[in-house]
C-alpha cells in the first residue's frame, strides 16, 4: 500500500524530474499537497528510504529534513521507463485482488467436494474467477492485461538474454497462452529466424488493438485443454502452468507431447516458472517470496509453486524422457523438457 501511494502521487517522477535531491517542501509543492501535510509525507518517505525507493541525503543549514533522490530501485516506479512496474503495483493493490486475501480465514471454513474448483477470490467474487472478473469489468480487465504485459516486458528480456542458447536453432515457437504476445515480440525481435505463433483464447488474440505486431508474429485462437497445440520446434508456457492443479496440467502436457512429436517431430517443452527450492532461490529470502507467492496462487486462482520432484513427476506422468532446469531471475527459471 505503500507503495501503492507512492505511485499514484507520482512521488518517483517528482523526485526524478528535479534533476538533483529534492527538499522535502519542494517534493510537497512538485506533488501540489498543501504544506499542512508535509509532516505526514515525510513519514511516507521515510519509510520509502527504509524500503530502498530513496535515498535521503544529509541535511543542510536551515533544512528540517535531508534532501532525497532516487536509487536504482526507484526506476521500475518511473512513468517514463518502458519496463517500470506500475500497473503491476496497482493490478496487485486493487480491491479486485486484495478482497480475496480477507476472505481467506472464511475459505478454510467452508464446506466444499474437493472437486470443486472454490477459492478465497472466487468466494470474494460471487464465484467469478478472474478473467470473468476483467470481462466484466473492462478498466480492471485493462489494468490486469497491462500488469501482466508488464512482467512480461521485464522478464522475456532477461530470459533471452540468460538463456540464449536455449532458443539456438529454432526456427519455430508457439507461446501456449502468450495473450497479446508481449513474451514472443520479444523473442521474435531477438531470434529473427524463429517464427513465433501466439496461442491463446480466441477473444484475447482476435483483440487486434492489444496485441503485439511483428512481422515473425502469428496469432492462433484456441483451447490448450481442448484443442490441437500448433506443431513446433519449441512451446513455451510462461507463468502459465503455475495457475492451475496437477489434473488439468497434466492434460495440457500431454497435448504438448503430442503436438511435439506429431508427424516425427522432435521439438521440446519451454516452461519459465517458480521451482520452490531450486539451489538458485533457496536462501531464506528467496523462499519467502516463493512462499508467498504459493499463498497467492492459493488465494487466486488452482494451482501451486511445485518442487523440482513434483515438476519431474508431471513431465513422466505425461510421457517425457528428460529435463533441464536454467536459472533466469525473479525466482523463475527456465526448464526444458524432452520427449
Amino acid at each position: 500500500m505503500t507503495v501503492q501511494c507512492a505511485v499514484e502521487l507520482e512521488i518517483a517522477d517528482a523526485v526524478h524530474g528535479h534533476g538533483k535531491p529534492i527538499s522535502l517542501a519542494e517534493l510537497a509543492a512538485a506533488l501540489n499537497i498543501s504544506p499542512a501535510k508535509a509532516p505526514f509525507l515525510s513519514r511516507l518517505m521515510r519509510m520509502l528510504v527504509h524500503m530502498g525507493y530513496f535515498v535521503q541525503q544529509t541535511k543542510e543549514q536551515g533544512e528540517g529534513e535531508g534532501r532525497y533522490w532516487v536509487t536504482p530501485l526507484c526506476r521500475f516506479l518511473l512513468k517514463d521507463n518502458p519496463f517500470n512496474a506500475r500497473s503491476f503495483i496497482l493490478c496487485m493493490n486493487h480491491p479486485n485482488m486484495v478482497d480475496p486475501w480477507r476472505h481467506m480465514s472464511a475459505w478454510f471454513r467452508t464446506s466444499c467436494p474437493p472437486s470443486t474448483t472454490t477459492t478465497p477470490f472466487t468466494l470474494a467474487h460471487g464465484g467469478k474467477k478472474i478473467y470473468q472478473v476483467c470481462s466484466s469489468d473492462p478498466t480492471f480487465g485493462q489494468m490486469f492485461a497491462e500488469a501482466m504485459g508488464a512482467d512480461s516486458r521485464v522478464f522475456s528480456r532477461a530470459l533471452v538474454a540468460r538463456c540464449k542458447e536455449a532458443f539456438e536453432g529454432l526456427s519455430s515457437l508457439v507461446d501456449v497462452g502468450g495473450s497479446t504476445g508481449t513474451t514472443a515480440k520479444v523473442i521474435a525481435e531477438a531470434f529473427p529466424a524463429i517464427r513465433c505463433t501466439v496461442f491463446d483464447l480466441p477473444h484475447v488474440v482476435a483483440d487486434h488493438g492489444s496485441r503485439q505486431a511483428h512481422p515473425n508474429l502469428d496469432y492462433v485462437g484456441g483451447d490448450m485443454f481442448a484443442d490441437d497445440l500448433p506443431q513446433a520446434d519449441a512451446l513455451l508456457f510462461k507463468w502459465v502452468l503455475f495457475d492451475w492443479p496437477d489434473e488439468p496440467c497434466l492434460k495440457v502436457l500431454k497435448q504438448c507431447k503430442k503436438a511435439l512429436t506429431r508427424n516425427g517431430g522432435k521439438g521440446k517443452l519451454m516452461i519459465a516458472d517458480h521451482v520452490l527450492g531450486h539451489e538458485s532461490c533457496s536462501d531464506e529470502s528467496s523462499m519467502g517470496t516463493s512462499w508467498l507467492f504459493d499463498l497467492a496462487a492459493m488465494v487466486n486462482v488452482e494451482g501451486y509453486v511445485r518442487t523440482e520432484k513434483q515438476w519431474a513427476k508431471l513431465f513422466s506422468d505425461a510421457g517425457f524422457a528428460n529435463y533441464t532446469i536454467s536459472p533466469v531471475g525473479a525466482l523463475r527459471l527456465l526448464i526444458q523438457v524432452y520427449p
